[in-house]
């Protein structure tokens, strides 16, 4: 018997049908493999492995190109990853499709942050602690908790510092333990914060820094329970005031003048810190003295001006201006001539509050100076005098070569805020230096938050 003869057209149709029969169960193959893609980026993401969730979120968008939730979740994976430039490319992506959900940028914001809280650098992760502080409580908690469980002292205190801006201080375990840290600096930073709660259930854990065998904590720790409505007396900061050491004598003088304590013997012990030997001392005095309102003390913080210690003269001109000290004006001029750059810094900004617009020319020389840190004063300068001032100013110092100036431009932009300022943070959210990339990512992050809250686009 002859073997079968094979239609060639036959053959093929056969094979074309296979095919065809076939092809439902490998599309359906291939929406099982993309679920789970979808399914295990995320997992990776809620675990915290960043690089793996990019990879499944790589294979996935280039089956689903479309994919929204893919995106949004990649660029904020990125953010975590520390990569700014890939986050904001797929934020925009979705904005230019309409699909960008109103917080994805501050939530990216919020991850750069985070993983700058894992560098090795003190320097970086203090300046991402402090950047927290920009954005607000919501969403920020676990990365607040990361600085303030941080090996640094340095970052301990500024996060600290920041739990108390975001008003957070009697809500987090971390801060109430920092109590006792082996630390004085942190101790004080988390009395300091949980004073500024107004939160009653602290009094317990604030009274235990009455016992501490530091001094300075311990008027810290009566400084907090005055602002808990706890009764404390005048006494104890007056009898400081006198102590022995000059670092007590400053803190006693620094927070009478916080406490803005009304008692004549208080104003007197203020005016006798600005004649104390120690130059220290004498500073606090004159900040205090601005601190407390004190108009009648001008006479003495005009003659402070004459000081043979910078700082003092820096800080008498700062109380001079906060005190609207108009019969300091021709004093205060003087003082623009100082051979110290930020004493005559401090004078120009104290006559600007005073009116006399011009001196915020003294203020654009020093941008100039050759210490970076008068050139950064000078920009923190402008934005507090002004925010027609300050954006100009900022935008000049942005190309500054010294990453602290840079820092301050972002800051000033900060505080100028509105749309016209997102595409310079946005530009600053990729500088060389990491601690620019921590303030960026702090005030562009609260600027887009605070359009949003205006219904602005």
């Amino acid at each position: 018997m002859s073997p079968m003869r094979i239609n060639p057209a036959r053959s093929f149709a056969l094979s074309v049908g296979m095919l065809v029969s076939l092809l439902p169960l490998a599309l359906q193959h291939q929406a099982l493999a993309v679920t789970g893609d979808s399914r295990d980026a995320q997992a990776a993401f809620e675990r915290k492995d960043y690089d793996t969730a990019v990879r499944l979120l790589n294979s996935l968008l280039a089956a689903q190109p479309d994919n929204a939730a893919a995106y949004e979740l990649r660029a904020l994976a990125h953010g975590y990853r520390g990569r700014p430039e890939e986050a904001l490319a797929d934020h925009d992506h979705l904005a230019q499709a309409g699909k960008a959900t109103s917080d994805l940028l501050r939530r990216i914001c919020v991850g750069l942050l985070t993983h700058l809280l894992a560098q090795d650098q003190e320097l970086v992760r203090g300046a991402a602690a402090t950047a927290l502080a920009e954005l607000g409580p919501s969403d920020t908690r676990a990365a607040l908790n990361l600085a303030l469980h941080d090996s640094s002292p340095r970052v301990r205190t500024l996060a600290l510092q920041t739990a108390g801006r975001l008003g957070l201080a009697a809500k987090l375990p971390a801060v109430r333990d920092a109590v006792t840290d082996p630390d004085v600096t942190v101790r004080i930073a988390a009395l300091s914060a949980l004073g500024l709660s107004q939160d009653p259930s602290v009094v317990g854990v604030v009274r235990r820094g009455l016992k501490d065998q530091d001094p300075i904590v311990q008027l810290v720790a009566r400084e907090a329970l005055v602002r808990l409505n706890e009764p404390e007396l005048v006494q104890p900061f007056l009898t400081a005031a006198r102590d022995f050491s000059p670092a007590v004598r400053g803190a006693a003088l620094g927070i009478l003048g916080r406490l803005k304590v009304k008692d004549p013997t208080a104003l007197s012990a203020l005016t006798l810190g600005l004649s104390d030997p120690d130059a220290s001392v004498r500073s606090f005095a004159a900040g205090a003295l601005g601190d407390l309102g004190a108009t009648s003390a001008i006479t003495v913080l005009v003659d402070a001006l004459s000081d043979r210690d910078p700082y003092v003269r820096n800080f008498a001109a700062v109380s001079l201006g906060r005190l609207n000290a108009k019969a300091a004006i021709g004093a205060l001029w003087g003082a623009v001539k100082d051979p110290d750059s930020l004493v005559r810094l401090a004078a120009a900004e104290a006559l600007v509050k005073l009116g006399e617009g011009e001196a915020a020319l003294v203020m654009r020389e020093l941008l100039r100076d050759p210490d970076f840190g008068v050139r950064s004063a000078a920009v923190g300068t402008m934005a507090r005098s002004g925010p027609e001032r300050a954006l100009a100013f900022a935008l000049e110092a942005f190309d500054d070569p010294a990453p602290r100036v840079r820092v301050a431009a972002v800051q000033a932009l900060g505080r100028v805020g509105g749309k016209t300022v997102i595409p310079y943070l946005r530009h600053a959210l990729l500088d060389k230096d990491l601690t620019v990339r921590a303030f960026a990512a702090g005030h562009l992050g609260a600027v887009v938050s605070d359009r949003k809250r205006k219904g602005e686009p």
